[in-house]
């Protein structure tokens, strides 16, 4: 498929319930970038330029430095990640934070994992993102304007099947509709329960 054929479906539902559908990944072009830790991701090319500007409008109007700590996975990434936090941390803690393989939505590249930049450190794990929820309560008041939506919510984790991330984004877009979820307080699930 050339390039310019790629239409992307950037409402794609990946849950516990709905697998990555075969052949998906063709449909979305994806580049390789890197964060200040010197790590490589692959990202879809829509989602990572919407990051760009959503992380210079923090940085520059709020002072929060931001960079990707995740983004693309593939499902044999996602098996080799599953089975690490298993033997790390065993199944129900793993299984509560870690979509199961083929199951994540880092498959379709529009999600993103942001770490800020703090004192000169560099927050990337989750016991350290989750200590600086503040300014992620921040961040998250910005995402609609560019497209993204706060995609493990507080309070969703029934309908979701994960906990809480703040760190989570999710690239939907549409300014728009990403405005009128965050409003409505509905999660991707509920969008699509309601569409």
């Amino acid at each position: 498929m050339r390039e310019e054929e790629k239409h992307p479906d950037y409402l794609v539902l990946v849950n516990e319930e709905n697998r990555i559908p075969a052949g998906f990944e063709d449909t979305i072009e994806r580049i390789w970038v890197g964060n200040i830790a010197g790590t490589q991701f692959e990202i879809e090319k829509k989602t990572y330029e919407a990051f760009c500007q959503l992380q210079e409008d923090v940085l520059k109007n709020d002072g929060i430095q931001t960079d990707l700590t995740g983004s693309y996975r593939t499902v044999q990434y996602q098996e080799d990640l599953f089975a690490k936090n298993v033997a790390e941390y065993g199944f129900e803690h793993t299984n509560q934070y870690v979509a199961k393989p083929g199951c994540s939505e880092h498959h379709t590249g529009f999600a993103i994992d942001v770490g800020v930049v703090l004192d000169g450190k560099f927050y990337h794990k989750r016991e350290d993102l989750l200590s600086i929820d503040r300014l992620f309560k921040i961040i998250q008041k910005k995402l609609p304007k560019y497209g993204f939506i706060l995609r493990y919510p507080e309070g969703k984790e029934a309908i979701t099947k994960i906990a809480y991330e703040p760190w989570h984004y999710r690239y939907i877009d549409s300014p728009e509709l990403a405005q009128k979820m965050t409003e409505q307080g509905i999660c991707l699930e509920e969008y699509w329960q309601n569409k």
